[in-house]
């Protein structure tokens, strides 16, 4: 039955365009038949620039032999995703598209397309063109997983470990005090007034300490924890990142208790100084579910090449492209073929 199936997806392909177009080689124009589905030598040609824009994103081990048959292995691959899809009724069409773009942007809180568009391109470092064409696979793949794959949750021996070996990655919470003034206007001696009375108060407080918490207590500071002299109590630099982004850089870079930073603008454009009163590596519970999601992600991810791999294996493939059977070592190029 499946040798009559591929006959006639043969004469489909053969006869589809007129024989006085078709020189007589187009009788090859079929690469592979995966299934019941063909890979064409057009398709082969469209696949080639969408497997170099997506290539990076590959694991190492899928990108053996040549580029040209490392192409038709991804266009294999993305036939088995077809099928699975299919036999589970998954449709994509373009209100399905509409509907998962709209779903993303408001995940990110974006209500602008160009600046969704914007964000695509920051993120996956695609065109956003690019990322559109290959949405179609990634809404499949994400159905495919709930329905077919369902890898396992990270445990906790898993995310310890985890947090163990990239604690450095994880970043460091930091104890300190901060005392911001705002220019009374943006006249150039304004500005040099505040950036000078904050240096004077740095050069003070270098040499005793209490005088920054002296400082940091008075009406002179415009930080909302002034009523607790400036202290802001033990927070994540990702935290702090999301409300003060230029204070959790400077952080970062000052250093251990007892320091002080130099003199600063922030994003509001005000002058400020901190002094850190403590630092240590972001505990274990303050990212948990940050780790959980990553492990997660790269279970998925693995699950998923598992199951492609294996139901590969299950699945009738018949290879006519010459390159590839020679790279693979196919002597028979209309047998079963099936990648280990």
């Amino acid at each position: 039955m499946q040798t009559v199936v591929r006959f006639f997806i043969c004469l489909i392909l053969l006869f589809a365009i007129p024989s006085q177009i078709i020189p007589y080689e187009s009788l090859n124009s079929v690469m592979a038949i995966v299934g019941p589905k063909a890979i064409s030598s057009i398709d082969f040609e469209r696949g080639v620039e969408k497997y170099k824009n997506l290539t990076r994103f590959f694991p190492s081990y899928k990108k053996k032999g040549s580029l040209h048959s490392q192409v038709l292995d991804f266009l294999i691959d993305r036939a088995i995703v077809d099928i699975a899809a299919e036999e589970e009724s998954v449709q994509i069409n373009e209100k399905r598209i509409e509907a998962e773009i709209q779903k993303r942007m408001e995940m990110q809180g974006i209500t602008d397309i160009e600046a969704f568009k914007r964000s695509v391109q920051q993120q996956f470092g695609l065109p956003y063109d690019v990322w559109l064409d290959d949405l179609p696979y990634q809404i499949k793949k994400g159905q495919l997983l709930q329905i077919k794959v369902s890898p396992p949750l990270p445990s906790e021996q898993e995310i310890q470990n985890w947090y163990n070996k990239n604690k450095s990655k994880v970043g460091f919470e930091f104890k300190f005090r901060e005392i911001i003034f705002t220019p009374a206007n943006s006249s150039i001696d304004e500005e040099s007034k505040v950036f000078k009375e904050l240096n004077d108060i740095r050069d003070k407080s270098l040499k005793d300490p209490s005088f920054f918490r002296l400082v940091a207590s008075g009406p002179r500071n415009e930080s909302r924890y002034r009523i607790s002299g400036g202290l802001i109590n033990w927070i994540p630099t990702f935290e702090l990142f999301k409300t003060q982004p230029t204070t959790a850089s400077v952080l970062s870079q000052v250093g251990g208790q007892g320091r002080i930073s130099e003199v600063y603008r922030d994003e509001r454009k005000r002058y400020c100084l901190v002094i850190v009163e403590g630092m240590r590596p972001t505990p274990l519970d303050a990212v948990r579910k940050g780790i959980q999601g990553l492990l997660f992600r790269d279970k998925e991810q693995s699950s998923f090449e598992d199951w492609i791999a294996n139901t590969r294996k299950n699945t009738s493939i018949t290879i006519f492209d010459p390159i590839y059977t020679k790279e693979q070592n196919i002597s028979n190029p209309e047998e079963k073929y099936n990648i280990d």
